[in-house]
């Protein structure tokens, strides 16, 4: 990744492609929303989301987990993106050396943040709820997640392989925060039955 490796070709290519697609006539308006979703990858905003859906989960089902899912995730990821960065040290777009004392773009912070954040932000917010409502907040993760890294490579803050390297992290992350859920019995509530119709001309019965 620092050096030579068969993505390097492809990142090369998307990102001459991003910078035609900035840089042409009629693009120009979208650079300010590109920039601020790239700012939503940031850990301010994603682990505000992520606190807020974790302590709403804890109230709901009054029990911890929540906070450990969430915080045992995070973790996990940022030492797997530190230590990627640090061990690898690639440079970014720019390509200029990174320095002694600095860390490299392999894999992407704010995509694994972005990614992590609001995928467990959505898992939980989905088991306290509705299987109907979880599969509504998974879809809208995803989609946020990806306007992310898209609008990451706009901005030309990262190489294509830096993000793909983060999701692939966060998904195995987030399949292991299901497994630990489905574990702790964080599961969405079934929808609730109807209520039995009274049988047809029987008043219903009053207690005093």
């Amino acid at each position: 990744m620092a050096e030579s490796g068969p993505s390097l070709a492809l990142d090369h290519t998307v990102r001459t492609a991003m910078r035609d697609l900035a840089g042409a006539s009629g693009a120009a308006w979208l650079d300010g929303p590109m920039h601020a979703l790239a700012d939503l990858g940031g850990p301010l905003p994603a682990g505000i989301a992520l606190a807020a859906a974790a302590l709403f989960a804890t109230v709901r089902t009054r029990r911890a987990y929540p906070i450990a899912i969430a915080a045992g995730s995070v973790l996990v990821v940022m030492i797997a993106v530190i230590g990627g960065k640090d061990l690898i040290g690639r440079p970014g777009p720019s390509e200029s050396p990174v320095p002694a004392d600095g860390w490299g773009f392999f894999p992407s912070g704010h995509t694994a943040t972005s990614t992590v954040c609001y995928g467990i932000a959505a898992l939980l917010l989905g088991r306290v709820g509705s299987a109907r409502a979880g599969r509504y907040w998974a879809t809208g993760a995803a989609v946020l997640c990806f306007l992310i890294g898209f609008a990451l490579l706009w901005c030309d803050y990262h190489w294509l392989a830096d993000v793909l390297a983060s999701w692939a992290l966060c998904a195995i992350v987030l399949r292991a925060a299901a497994r630990v859920a489905d574990a702790g019995g964080l599961r969405p509530r079934p929808p609730a039955a109807p209520p039995s119709p009274s049988p047809r001309g029987t008043p219903p019965s009053c207690s005093r």
